[in-house]
């Protein structure tokens, strides 16, 4: 079979050592989507070096050939240093691999003429963009990769606190994901000493960031309201709150009970502290009231435009001719807001009987999923893939297949994961969350 790999001569990147290891010559994504992958979160053809224990992608020449797309690509590494003539039989022996692993009727033309890569990144980013995605988001998230290898780089904490101040505006929600998924990328290459120093950056980067800040904020806000909070309890925590981000938290999940009664309530307050001659009491709710109002405004204003760009994307995807493309060009733009969008829409349309409607849009809803959990780090996927899974048995079976993924991290993850269902209204799949993330947490030793 092509997409089986070899045991080949290679040359460690580190010390230059020669020693043998397995190598996917043969990347056939028609074969073993799980292969592209591979290559794209950097685990394809890796290996540690015998003599200087450096884990790493070796630089060996592969082809890559995906039959849905109509692609043949060619990774020749410069440093391979070969003349033309064993270059071009390099080439002829890769293509002749996969021609000879496909039958007749699926040997097309473009299969004789493999685009050549010189350099691994050229040839991803031709992956990508035949994906839909453009050089301007490929160039984006290179950016943030950059940026945290910058900050990783800090010696110093004042560094790290100057770097911050010129690059907050980057370090936004999109930043803090690709954060999180190079440390899981280098926990699973085994890279452990990284992950280690990427956590410690993470969590230092949410004392610093504007972001950052604000999750944490709103995660006391969370904390501090409980389940059931009424209006004379988040008017007593606006009243005492000394943080501005704290404060817009509790305008955001507070929203539905500031109401005339809430404001009536408040003003009462004021009047109160009037009578008894409190001026400076009087001007700090007075102040108070104004900064909730505007507040109050101000996210109002931000949903009802979210509300929009989601129903203006689910409009945009569905009247695409590839639906696949367009979704994975804005897949960034997807949230919560869309799937509610998304929701409102199949219940509108059952609810009128327009079943080829309904069932149009939850085609969408499974594509956008599906695409999702592609993208999604190694510890989503198996949050997900446990939460399918019978329990206790079959999610035991699989915490045990994944013990190098169940971490401390992985623990948090499910923590804040059950929360969220929970908060959503899905308290059986919370609860399901919580049995799970106790096994995991036994195997690690933790409660």
């Amino acid at each position: 079979m092509a997409s089986t790999p070899q045991i080949l001569p290679v040359t460690c990147p580190y010390c230059r050592a020669k020693f043998a290891a397995p190598i996917q010559r043969v990347v056939d994504v028609g074969q073993d989507p799980g292969l592209k992958v591979a290559l794209l979160q950097g685990r394809l053809n890796v290996a540690t070096c015998p003599q200087c224990g450096n884990t790493g992608m070796l630089n060996a020449p592969f082809i890559y050939h995906d039959p849905e797309k109509e692609l043949a690509l060619c990774f020749v590494p410069t440093d391979l240093g070969l003349p033309a003539a064993e270059q071009q039989k390099l080439i002829g022996d890769l293509t002749n691999a996969v021609l000879n692993s496909l039958p007749p009727e699926k040997r097309k033309g473009y299969l004789l003429q493999p685009q050549i890569f010189f350099s691994l990144r050229g040839l991803i980013d031709t992956i990508l963009q035949a994906d839909g995605v453009t050089k301007e988001m490929i160039e984006a998230q290179r950016a943030k990769g950059e940026l945290i290898f910058k900050l990783l780089d800090a010696r110093s904490d004042e560094r790290l606190r100057q770097l911050v101040k010129e690059h907050d505006a980057e370090l936004d929600y999109e930043f803090f994901q690709t954060l999180t998924a190079t440390m899981e990328t280098a926990r699973a290459d085994g890279k452990q000493d990284l992950a280690q120093r990427l956590l410690a950056l993470r969590t230092r980067l949410l004392e610093l960031t504007t972001v950052g800040k604000r999750a944490v904020a709103q995660q006391k806000a969370i904390e501090s309201l409980g389940e059931k909070v009424t209006r004379e309890d988040l008017l007593q925590k606006m009243i005492e709150c000394e943080d501005e981000d704290q404060l817009q938290a509790y305008v955001a999940l507070g929203r539905p009970l500031l109401d005339y009664t809430f404001f009536l309530a408040l003003t009462e307050k004021i009047n109160a502290a009037q009578a008894g001659g409190k001026s400076e009491e009087v001007q700090r709710l007075t102040d108070l009231r104004d900064k909730i109002l505007k507040l109050q405004a101000e996210f109002d204003a931000e949903v009802t435009a979210a509300l929009q760009r989601a129903a203006d994307l689910l409009r945009k995807i569905l009247q695409s001719q590839d639906r696949e493309a367009t979704a994975r060009e804005h897949l960034r733009e997807i949230d919560n807001t869309f799937f509610a969008i998304l929701t409102a829409n199949i219940a509108q349309a059952e609810e009128k009987g327009q079943k080829e409607i309904a069932d149009d849009l939850k085609q969408v809803g499974d594509l956008i999923l599906t695409l999702l959990q592609e993208s999604a780090p190694p510890e989503i996927k198996l949050i997900n893939q446990l939460l399918q899974a019978e329990h206790p048995e079959g999610t035991k079976k699989i915490l045990e297949e994944n013990a190098t993924l169940v971490t401390s991290d992985l623990i948090e993850m499910m923590d804040l994961m059950a929360e969220d269902l929970k908060h959503g209204g899905h308290d059986e799949a919370a609860q399901r969350l919580r049995d799970i993330r106790t096994q995991a947490a036994a195997m690690i030793g933790e409660k």
